[in-house]
Order: C-alpha cells, then structure tokens, then sequence
C-alpha cells in the first residue's frame, strides 16, 4: 500500500531529525535546511528536475552533486535518499516537519503579531521574548502583520494560542456590555 504524502513527509522529517540529532548535527542541519528551502522556494524548478521521469537517475545524480557542494554529510545523505526513493517532490514539506520537531525539541515558536501600524524588529523581540517568558519558552520568532482595522493594541498568534488585545476587540467587549445591560 502506498503512502499518503502525510506519512512520507512525517516518516522522512522524523528520520532526518533523529539522524542529526544522533550526528549531533542538528544546528547544522537546521541552517542547512533553511538555506535549501529558500533556494527551492525561490528556484520550485529544482524539485521538478529531480522528479522527472525523462531524466535518468545518472542525470539526477550528477545534477544533485552540483547543487549539494558545501552542505555537510547529513544533508548530502539525506538528499540522495530522497533522490533515490523519488521523493523529492516533498522536499519543502519535509524540510517544514523537520523544522517544527527542531523548533519543539528547543522551546522554539513561531507567530504572528497584527498590529494597526508596522513594528520594528526591536518592538518585535520584546513581544516575543515576553511571550517566550510569560509560557516557558526558550524564544519566540514573530512575524508582523498590519492590519488598520484593529485600531490599535495586538493580536498575537502563536501556535493554537491567540491572545486578542486590540483594541477593536476592547471596543467590541464595552458594546457587548452595553447591550446586555438594556
């Protein structure tokens, strides 16, 4: 029975996770996948090079040599195993299961903070780090959205966490107020 894509990018980021983390390569691998991701990301023709069927697996290999040059043995091994099992197609999704088992191996989130006006990377790392602190995380990355129609105040999205402190929500709480008590 086949897998689903699901189950091969689960099996394979789990894997290379554990492989590196067994290597003692994990920072290493992490950077690594990162600056892959970009250059997939920013060049998708690359995944559909290695998964054409036209090309043999000679052709994929040495394409593959040339793009690896300088990426440590963990991520050379772990790009032949997706070459060789045809799995290459899900590179970028592997590659982001890896990077949420990294991130929850080291107290790591990722967020969204929506603001009324755009915030600066000092105001964002001070938002980060008190929410970091305030749940007993080790850091907390935020990316920021603007969004005009809050107002003002913040909307922190992180995880399955959402904590509402615009102030169009406040408005909308005093208007419920003044409801109720008519």
């Amino acid at each position: 029975m086949a897998l689903s894509r699901e189950e091969i990018v689960a099996r394979y980021g789990t894997a290379l996770f554990n492989y590196a983390q067994d290597m003692n390569a994990l920072d290493t691998v992490k950077e690594e996948l990162c600056e892959l991701r970009k250059a997939v990301c920013t060049n998708p023709q690359i995944l559909s090079v290695f998964s054409d069927p036209i090309l043999n697996s000679d052709e994929k290999k040495k394409s593959l040599s040339a793009i690896e040059q300088g990426f440590s043995t963990e991520v050379q091994t772990f790009l032949n195993l997706l070459l060789d099992y045809n799995h290459f197609l899900e590179l970028v999704d592997i590659i982001d299961f890896f990077n949420k088992l990294y991130n929850d191996s080291k107290k790591i989130m990722v967020g969204t903070a929506i603001t009324a006006v755009k915030l600066d990377e000092d105001q964002l790392s001070a938002l980060g780090d008190s929410y970091a602190k305030k749940f007993g995380l080790s850091s907390v990355t935020l990316e920021n959205k603007v969004d005009s129609e809050i107002i003002g105040g913040v909307i922190l999205k992180v995880g399955d966490c959402v904590i509402d402190g615009s102030v169009k929500n406040k408005l909308k709480k005093i208007r419920a107020q003044l409801i109720s008590k008519n």
